[in-house]
């Protein structure tokens, strides 16, 4: 018997260009809703809020109660990277799936923070390491594994 696969509900920290783009790129997915976004700035989240359709109720400035709906069942934390920690850790906690740009955070430290809480929760953690996708970077690991570079 085959499941029609359900709808994940996806929020987003941060509404910088990056988080904006996560936004345009959610809302245009099968299956995904943008269920919730999240900065500090009221006029930024009702700008992003009404171009993407998120209703009013699920707009945050605050990632602790967005973090606190049991309708969203995972984030992508796109504030600046000196700021992932905080969220990151507290997403986890929360036992929400997390994709987090990057790069993880601003220490070795934080990082360790944000891997250890990984390790301890339910949630899947991904970082967005985007680029090794890119054929350039491709082209580069093959040169210096040739001995070229």
């Amino acid at each position: 018997m085959i499941r029609p696969m359900k709808q994940v509900n996806i929020g987003v920290i941060g509404l910088g260009w990056f988080g904006e783009k996560h936004c345009e790129v959610l809302s245009g997915l099968p299956r995904v809703n943008l269920g919730a976004i999240c900065t500090r700035t009221q006029s930024r989240l009702d700008e992003v809020g009404d171009r993407f359709g998120v209703p009013s109720a699920k707009r945050y400035a605050d990632y602790g109660e967005m973090l606190a709906d049991p309708d969203i069942e995972a984030v992508s934390i796109t504030t600046m990277w000196d700021q992932h920690v905080g969220p990151a850790v507290a997403a986890l906690e929360a036992g929400k799936h997390v994709f987090l740009e990057k790069p993880m955070a601003s220490t070795v430290a934080d990082c360790d923070a944000i891997v250890e809480a990984a390790n301890q929760a339910n949630g899947h953690f991904l970082v967005g390491h985007i680029c090794r996708f890119n054929p350039r970077y491709a082209a580069a690991r093959e040169a210096i594994a040739a001995g070229r570079i």
